[in-house]
């Protein structure tokens, strides 16, 4: 992924938040029922990412002009709607914990009804290992079946790591058609009718210049 970041062209940048670009290499933990509550995590943690460093690059500017309290009230503001979705997938981490222990539970509560139905046709041990078993399945469940939604929501990292692998790179660093081995042996730079534009989506904003440096001249 960062070998792909490295390639892709400035009009990625000018137009991404460097928060949102920093937060594709972070943590990647989910859970299949809060998957798309997860999402909203990431996307949301961008922006507290992206003020921050902003904020930190103009503390000299905005302590010039007064605005500490204006930049602090916009730090809240952009915690507080992150905080929102973290609060969301932490409850629902608890629903599901909720619900294993109490499948958990009615194991042992149906192991020790038929231990106590089955009376003498059963010994001391057995009944004994059937409920110690029972006690086991809490821990049972909780494990495995994480471990199953960790599998399943991992992909969501892989997904948001192939969104950036399947974006439009420039050309490659080192183009196949080489100079000369002894070049540069003048320094002199020409441009012809040479045009470039900001982005594919713009007008060009220098068309046709052409002009000669010739060696010592800036």
């Amino acid at each position: 992924m960062l070998d792909n970041i490295l390639h892709l062209p400035l009009q990625f940048f000018e137009t991404t938040p460097m928060g949102q670009v920093l937060n594709r290499f972070t943590k990647r933990y989910y859970i299949a029922s809060s998957r798309q509550i997860r999402r909203l995590d990431g996307a949301s943690r961008s922006p507290v990412i992206s003020h921050f460093s902003e904020t930190l690059q103009g503390a000299s500017t905005i302590r010039a002009y007064g605005h500490q309290e204006r930049f602090i009230g916009q730090n809240k503001d952009v915690m507080n709607e992150n905080l929102v979705c973290y609060y969301n997938n932490v409850i629902s981490n608890r629903w599901l914990a909720v619900r294993l222990e109490f499948l958990g539970n009615l194991m042992v509560l149906f192991a020790a009804v038929f231990a106590v139905q089955a009376g003498d046709q059963m010994t001391s041990g057995t009944v004994g290992l059937s409920i110690t078993y029972a006690l086991n399945i809490t821990q049972t469940l909780n494990f495995w079946v994480r471990k199953a939604c960790e599998i399943e929501t991992n992909g969501v990292a892989i997904e948001r790591v192939c969104e950036y692998e399947e974006m439009e790179k420039e050309a490659p660093w080192i183009l196949p058609r080489r100079p000369a081995a002894d070049w540069p042996d003048r320094g002199t730079i020409e441009f012809t009718n040479y045009q470039a534009r900001y982005r594919e989506d713009h007008d060009l904003a220098l068309r046709d210049v052409s002009f000669r440096l010739h060696e010592t001249e800036k």
